[in-house]
Protein backbone atom coordinates (compact mmCIF):
# COMPACT_ATOMS: atom_id res chain seq x y z
CA UNK A 1 0.00 0.00 0.00
CA UNK A 2 1.23 3.54 -0.67
CA UNK A 3 1.21 4.88 2.52
CA UNK A 4 2.88 1.97 4.78
CA UNK A 5 5.74 2.03 1.35
CA UNK A 6 6.20 5.71 2.54
CA UNK A 7 6.18 5.23 5.75
CA UNK A 8 9.14 2.70 5.41
CA UNK A 9 11.30 5.01 3.44
CA UNK A 10 10.62 7.73 6.15
CA UNK A 11 11.52 5.97 8.94
CA UNK A 12 15.01 6.05 8.35
CA UNK A 13 15.96 4.63 12.35
CA UNK A 14 16.03 7.95 13.62
CA UNK A 15 13.18 6.95 16.04
CA UNK A 16 11.19 9.88 16.15
CA UNK A 17 7.44 10.42 15.98
CA UNK A 18 6.25 9.56 12.20
CA UNK A 19 2.68 11.03 10.89
CA UNK A 20 1.63 11.10 6.94
CA UNK A 21 -1.52 11.91 5.74
CA UNK A 22 -1.64 9.10 2.53
CA UNK A 23 -5.50 10.55 1.57
CA UNK A 24 -3.91 13.82 1.44
CA UNK A 25 -0.74 12.87 -0.69
CA UNK A 26 -2.54 10.72 -2.79
CA UNK A 27 -4.90 14.19 -3.67
CA UNK A 28 -2.41 16.69 -4.01
CA UNK A 29 -0.64 14.54 -6.30
CA UNK A 30 -3.55 13.53 -7.90
CA UNK A 31 -4.25 17.69 -8.94
CA UNK A 32 -0.49 17.11 -10.93
CA UNK A 33 -1.24 13.72 -12.33
CA UNK A 34 -4.35 15.49 -14.27
CA UNK A 35 -1.76 17.98 -16.07
CA UNK A 36 1.15 15.04 -16.39
CA UNK A 37 1.04 13.17 -19.89
CA UNK A 38 3.19 10.45 -21.15
CA UNK A 39 5.99 8.41 -19.18
CA UNK A 40 5.35 10.95 -16.17
CA UNK A 41 1.81 10.38 -15.79
CA UNK A 42 2.27 6.44 -16.08
CA UNK A 43 4.88 6.67 -13.36
CA UNK A 44 2.56 8.74 -11.07
CA UNK A 45 -0.37 6.57 -11.39
CA UNK A 46 1.80 3.15 -10.72
CA UNK A 47 3.29 5.08 -7.61
CA UNK A 48 -0.26 6.09 -6.45
CA UNK A 49 -1.68 2.78 -7.11
CA UNK A 50 -4.33 4.42 -9.79
CA UNK A 51 -5.75 1.08 -11.33
CA UNK A 52 -7.47 2.34 -14.12
CA UNK A 53 -6.19 2.10 -17.43
CA UNK A 54 -7.13 5.33 -19.15
CA UNK A 55 -6.83 8.78 -18.29
CA UNK A 56 -10.92 9.01 -18.14
CA UNK A 57 -11.18 6.22 -15.61
CA UNK A 58 -8.42 7.41 -13.27
CA UNK A 59 -9.13 10.99 -13.18
CA UNK A 60 -13.12 9.03 -11.88
CA UNK A 61 -11.02 7.10 -9.41
CA UNK A 62 -9.43 10.49 -8.19
CA UNK A 63 -12.35 11.96 -7.92
CA UNK A 64 -14.33 8.97 -6.11
CA UNK A 65 -11.33 9.47 -3.22
CA UNK A 66 -12.39 12.71 -2.69
CA UNK A 67 -16.19 12.25 -3.26
CA UNK A 68 -16.06 9.17 -1.02
CA UNK A 69 -14.94 11.23 2.36
CA UNK A 70 -17.75 13.68 1.87
CA UNK A 71 -20.99 13.47 4.20
CA UNK A 72 -18.88 11.43 7.07
CA UNK A 73 -21.85 11.24 9.15
CA UNK A 74 -22.95 12.59 12.45
CA UNK A 75 -20.30 12.95 15.49
CA UNK A 76 -17.51 12.53 12.91
CA UNK A 77 -15.84 16.23 10.56
CA UNK A 78 -14.01 15.97 8.35
CA UNK A 79 -13.35 18.66 5.96
CA UNK A 80 -11.36 18.53 2.60
CA UNK A 81 -10.02 21.23 0.78
CA UNK A 82 -7.95 21.64 -2.73
CA UNK A 83 -6.47 24.71 -4.19
CA UNK A 84 -4.15 25.81 -6.53
CA UNK A 85 -2.36 29.76 -7.11
CA UNK A 86 -1.26 30.34 -10.24
CA UNK A 87 1.28 33.00 -11.40
CA UNK A 88 -0.58 35.85 -13.50
CA UNK A 89 1.96 35.06 -16.15
CA UNK A 90 1.00 31.65 -16.68
CA UNK A 91 -2.22 30.61 -19.19
CA UNK A 92 -3.60 27.26 -18.54
CA UNK A 93 -4.90 24.64 -20.60
CA UNK A 94 -8.82 25.12 -20.21
CA UNK A 95 -8.97 21.01 -19.64
CA UNK A 96 -6.65 21.25 -16.97
CA UNK A 97 -8.72 24.03 -15.29
CA UNK A 98 -11.89 22.46 -15.67
CA UNK A 99 -10.33 19.07 -14.57
CA UNK A 100 -9.03 20.61 -11.23
CA UNK A 101 -12.66 22.21 -10.84
CA UNK A 102 -14.57 19.08 -11.70
CA UNK A 103 -12.28 16.30 -10.27
CA UNK A 104 -11.16 17.70 -7.19
CA UNK A 105 -13.28 20.72 -6.81
CA UNK A 106 -10.33 23.19 -6.79
CA UNK A 107 -10.41 26.51 -5.51
CA UNK A 108 -8.02 28.28 -8.57
CA UNK A 109 -6.31 31.62 -8.07
CA UNK A 110 -4.27 34.13 -9.56
CA UNK A 111 -1.56 35.42 -7.87
CA UNK A 112 1.87 37.21 -8.28
CA UNK A 113 4.43 35.14 -6.95
CA UNK A 114 6.42 38.33 -6.48
CA UNK A 115 3.89 39.81 -3.96
CA UNK A 116 5.12 39.14 -0.13
CA UNK A 117 1.76 39.27 0.26
CA UNK A 118 1.14 35.89 -1.16
CA UNK A 119 2.37 33.71 1.48
CA UNK A 120 0.58 34.97 3.88
CA UNK A 121 -2.54 34.05 1.37
CA UNK A 122 -1.23 30.60 1.23
CA UNK A 123 -1.03 30.05 5.18
CA UNK A 124 -4.35 31.78 5.94
CA UNK A 125 -6.10 29.22 3.57
CA UNK A 126 -4.08 26.15 5.63
CA UNK A 127 -4.59 27.64 8.78
CA UNK A 128 -8.67 27.77 7.89
CA UNK A 129 -8.78 24.65 6.06
CA UNK A 130 -7.19 22.91 9.34
CA UNK A 131 -9.41 25.11 12.22
CA UNK A 132 -6.05 26.66 13.36
CA UNK A 133 -3.66 23.45 13.86
CA UNK A 134 -1.34 23.46 11.44
CA UNK A 135 -0.98 27.61 10.98
CA UNK A 136 1.96 27.52 8.19
CA UNK A 137 2.70 25.85 5.68
CA UNK A 138 5.28 28.44 3.50
CA UNK A 139 7.99 30.55 5.71
CA UNK A 140 9.05 31.76 2.16
CA UNK A 141 6.70 32.68 -0.87
CA UNK A 142 6.69 30.21 -3.68
CA UNK A 143 8.85 30.54 -6.48
CA UNK A 144 6.49 30.55 -9.76
CA UNK A 145 4.75 29.37 -11.73
CA UNK A 146 2.55 27.36 -9.72
CA UNK A 147 1.65 25.92 -6.14
CA UNK A 148 -0.74 23.03 -5.43
CA UNK A 149 -2.30 22.31 -2.00
CA UNK A 150 -4.58 19.76 -0.57
CA UNK A 151 -5.61 20.56 3.48
CA UNK A 152 -7.29 17.36 5.27
CA UNK A 153 -8.70 18.29 9.07
CA UNK A 154 -10.68 15.31 11.02
CA UNK A 155 -12.09 15.30 14.92
CA UNK A 156 -14.19 12.19 15.65
CA UNK A 157 -14.97 11.31 19.36
CA UNK A 158 -14.95 7.31 20.65
CA UNK A 159 -17.80 5.27 20.41
CA UNK A 160 -16.59 3.59 23.96
CA UNK A 161 -14.40 6.58 25.30
CA UNK A 162 -12.10 6.41 27.74
CA UNK A 163 -12.92 6.84 31.30
CA UNK A 164 -11.03 10.07 32.26
CA UNK A 165 -10.94 8.51 35.66
CA UNK A 166 -8.44 5.40 34.32
CA UNK A 167 -5.88 7.27 33.36
CA UNK A 168 -2.90 7.65 35.56
CA UNK A 169 0.63 7.99 34.61
CA UNK A 170 2.83 4.94 33.73
CA UNK A 171 6.18 4.11 32.05
CA UNK A 172 6.34 4.10 28.15
CA UNK A 173 9.48 2.42 26.55
CA UNK A 174 10.64 4.82 23.56
CA UNK A 175 12.83 2.71 21.45
CA UNK A 176 16.15 3.86 23.11
CA UNK A 177 14.92 1.99 26.48
CA UNK A 178 14.60 5.29 28.44
CA UNK A 179 11.73 5.40 30.14
CA UNK A 180 8.85 8.30 29.66
CA UNK A 181 6.15 9.15 32.10
CA UNK A 182 2.75 8.93 29.59
CA UNK A 183 -0.38 9.72 30.69
CA UNK A 184 -1.88 6.13 30.08
CA UNK A 185 -5.78 5.58 29.02
CA UNK A 186 -7.98 2.73 29.85
CA UNK A 187 -10.97 0.49 29.32
CA UNK A 188 -12.24 -2.92 29.12
CA UNK A 189 -14.60 -3.42 26.05
CA UNK A 190 -15.52 -5.21 23.56
CA UNK A 191 -13.69 -4.85 19.97
CA UNK A 192 -12.13 -5.72 16.95
CA UNK A 193 -8.83 -7.43 17.72
CA UNK A 194 -6.44 -9.85 15.88
CA UNK A 195 -3.42 -11.62 17.60
CA UNK A 196 -1.38 -12.09 14.02
CA UNK A 197 2.22 -13.00 13.18
CA UNK A 198 4.72 -10.59 15.05
CA UNK A 199 1.89 -8.02 16.03
CA UNK A 200 -1.50 -7.60 18.02
CA UNK A 201 -4.05 -4.98 16.62
CA UNK A 202 -6.84 -3.71 17.60
CA UNK A 203 -9.38 -1.37 15.85
CA UNK A 204 -11.02 1.55 18.03
CA UNK A 205 -14.34 2.70 16.96
CA UNK A 206 -15.20 6.28 16.55
CA UNK A 207 -19.17 6.88 16.85
CA UNK A 208 -20.28 5.86 13.86
CA UNK A 209 -18.19 2.79 13.38
CA UNK A 210 -17.26 4.26 9.74
CA UNK A 211 -14.04 5.78 10.98
CA UNK A 212 -11.72 3.33 13.21
CA UNK A 213 -8.42 4.11 14.82
CA UNK A 214 -6.11 0.59 14.25
CA UNK A 215 -3.44 0.32 16.75
CA UNK A 216 -0.75 -1.60 16.17
CA UNK A 217 1.41 -3.39 18.82
CA UNK A 218 5.02 -5.13 17.47
CA UNK A 219 6.47 -8.02 19.25
CA UNK A 220 10.17 -7.09 18.02
CA UNK A 221 10.02 -3.14 17.36
CA UNK A 222 8.29 -0.81 14.16
CA UNK A 223 10.38 -2.11 11.68
CA UNK A 224 9.41 -5.59 10.85
CA UNK A 225 5.82 -4.63 11.46
CA UNK A 226 5.73 -1.54 9.03
CA UNK A 227 7.25 -4.02 6.30
CA UNK A 228 4.74 -6.93 7.15
CA UNK A 229 1.68 -4.13 7.13
CA UNK A 230 2.72 -2.78 3.41
CA UNK A 231 2.44 -5.72 2.11
CA UNK A 232 -1.17 -6.12 3.29
CA UNK A 233 -4.55 -4.24 2.74
CA UNK A 234 -7.28 -3.07 4.94
CA UNK A 235 -9.58 -5.56 3.60
CA UNK A 236 -7.22 -8.44 4.61
CA UNK A 237 -6.46 -6.88 8.34
CA UNK A 238 -10.75 -6.55 8.70
CA UNK A 239 -11.12 -9.77 8.02
CA UNK A 240 -8.74 -11.03 10.49
CA UNK A 241 -10.62 -8.85 13.11
CA UNK A 242 -13.29 -10.23 15.93
CA UNK A 243 -14.68 -8.73 18.51
CA UNK A 244 -13.13 -9.57 21.53
CA UNK A 245 -13.77 -8.52 24.78
CA UNK A 246 -10.71 -7.18 26.22
CA UNK A 247 -8.59 -4.52 27.74
CA UNK A 248 -6.41 -1.52 26.50
CA UNK A 249 -3.91 0.73 27.76
CA UNK A 250 -3.09 3.42 24.90
CA UNK A 251 -1.17 6.65 25.98
CA UNK A 252 -2.37 9.99 25.39
CA UNK A 253 -0.59 11.77 22.64
CA UNK A 254 -0.15 15.00 20.76
CA UNK A 255 2.77 15.99 17.94
CA UNK A 256 2.91 17.87 14.92
CA UNK A 257 5.99 16.47 11.99
CA UNK A 258 6.59 17.94 8.86
CA UNK A 259 8.67 17.04 6.06
CA UNK A 260 9.74 17.08 2.44
CA UNK A 261 8.94 14.08 0.04
CA UNK A 262 11.03 14.47 -2.74
CA UNK A 263 13.31 11.71 -1.81
CA UNK A 264 11.28 9.46 -0.38
CA UNK A 265 8.40 9.98 -3.35
CA UNK A 266 11.89 9.35 -6.22
CA UNK A 267 12.76 6.43 -4.03
CA UNK A 268 9.30 4.63 -4.41
CA UNK A 269 9.38 5.61 -8.53
CA UNK A 270 8.12 9.39 -8.85
CA UNK A 271 11.98 10.99 -9.66
CA UNK A 272 10.76 11.65 -13.52
CA UNK A 273 8.25 14.47 -11.89
CA UNK A 274 10.81 15.77 -10.32
CA UNK A 275 13.45 16.12 -13.59
CA UNK A 276 13.45 18.97 -15.13
CA UNK A 277 14.98 17.50 -18.66
CA UNK A 278 12.22 14.66 -18.79
CA UNK A 279 9.34 15.18 -16.40
CA UNK A 280 6.20 16.07 -19.11
CA UNK A 281 3.30 18.08 -17.68
CA UNK A 282 2.33 19.19 -21.05
CA UNK A 283 -1.20 19.47 -20.10
CA UNK A 284 -1.14 22.21 -17.78
CA UNK A 285 -0.13 25.32 -19.50
CA UNK A 286 -0.57 26.41 -22.98
CA UNK A 287 2.84 26.79 -24.38
CA UNK A 288 5.97 28.35 -22.84
CA UNK A 289 8.75 26.68 -20.36
CA UNK A 290 8.96 22.74 -19.37
CA UNK A 291 6.97 22.24 -15.86
CA UNK A 292 8.34 19.60 -13.11
CA UNK A 293 7.78 18.99 -9.52
CA UNK A 294 10.15 21.36 -7.71
CA UNK A 295 9.08 20.04 -4.11
CA UNK A 296 6.95 18.34 -2.20
CA UNK A 297 6.02 19.69 1.34
CA UNK A 298 3.93 17.36 4.20
CA UNK A 299 2.89 18.58 7.34
CA UNK A 300 0.90 17.14 10.31
CA UNK A 301 -0.93 17.26 13.38
CA UNK A 302 -2.67 14.35 15.93
CA UNK A 303 -4.28 14.45 18.88
CA UNK A 304 -5.57 11.61 20.79
CA UNK A 305 -7.35 11.54 24.38
CA UNK A 306 -10.14 9.93 26.14
CA UNK A 307 -12.95 11.40 24.04
CA UNK A 308 -11.47 11.09 20.41
CA UNK A 309 -9.04 12.38 17.94
CA UNK A 310 -7.97 15.05 16.29
CA UNK A 311 -6.12 15.49 13.02
CA UNK A 312 -5.25 17.52 10.16
CA UNK A 313 -2.92 17.78 7.21
CA UNK A 314 -1.65 19.79 4.09
CA UNK A 315 -0.03 18.66 1.17
CA UNK A 316 2.14 21.71 -0.96
CA UNK A 317 3.20 20.85 -4.25
CA UNK A 318 5.57 23.90 -5.88
CA UNK A 319 5.32 22.91 -9.60
CA UNK A 320 8.43 24.92 -11.36
CA UNK A 321 9.49 25.62 -14.61
CA UNK A 322 12.69 25.25 -17.03
CA UNK A 323 14.24 27.42 -19.23
CA UNK A 324 -3.72 -18.20 10.69
CA UNK A 325 -6.27 -19.82 13.58
CA UNK A 326 -6.99 -16.29 15.35
CA UNK A 327 -7.86 -16.63 18.99
CA UNK A 328 -11.02 -15.35 20.66
CA UNK A 329 -9.69 -15.71 24.52
CA UNK A 330 -9.76 -11.87 26.49
CA UNK A 331 -7.02 -10.00 25.01
CA UNK A 332 -5.02 -7.41 27.41
CA UNK A 333 -3.10 -4.48 25.23
CA UNK A 334 -0.65 -2.43 26.62
CA UNK A 335 0.69 0.20 24.58
CA UNK A 336 3.67 1.04 26.57
CA UNK A 337 6.08 0.95 23.83
CA UNK A 338 6.77 2.20 19.89
CA UNK A 339 3.58 1.22 18.24
CA UNK A 340 2.23 2.12 14.77
CA UNK A 341 -1.42 4.11 14.54
CA UNK A 342 -3.49 4.15 11.83
CA UNK A 343 -7.25 6.29 11.43
CA UNK A 344 -9.26 4.48 9.00
CA UNK A 345 -12.24 5.19 6.54
CA UNK A 346 -14.09 1.73 6.00
CA UNK A 347 -16.42 3.13 3.81
CA UNK A 348 -13.46 4.17 1.30
CA UNK A 349 -10.87 1.92 2.93
CA UNK A 350 -8.88 5.62 2.46
CA UNK A 351 -5.81 5.85 5.21
CA UNK A 352 -6.23 9.31 6.64
CA UNK A 353 -3.51 9.41 8.83
CA UNK A 354 -1.09 6.57 9.17
CA UNK A 355 2.06 6.90 11.90
CA UNK A 356 4.69 5.66 13.96
CA UNK A 357 4.65 6.61 17.92
CA UNK A 358 7.80 6.62 19.21
CA UNK A 359 7.22 9.31 22.25
CA UNK A 360 3.76 10.58 23.07
CA UNK A 361 3.60 13.71 24.32
CA UNK A 362 0.49 15.35 25.69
Amino acid sequence: MFGYNLLQKLETGERRNLLISPASIELALGMAYTGASGKTAQAMSQTLGINSSSREAALKELAGLGAAMENPAPGVTLKLANAAWIDESVHLEEKFSADLAETFKTKVESVSFNDPATVSRINDWVSNATEGKINRLLEDPPRPPMFLANALYFHALWGSPFPKQSTEEQPFYPSDGTALKVKMMRQKARLPYARENGYAVVALPYVNDRFLMYCFLPDQGVDPLVEELKNSSWSDLSRALHPTEGSVALPKFKFAYGTGLQKELTELGLGIAFDAHRADFTRMVRGGPRFYIGSVIHKTFLEVDEEGSTAAAVTGIQMRATAMVRPREEFNLVFDRPFVAAIVDEKSGTSLFLGIVEKPES
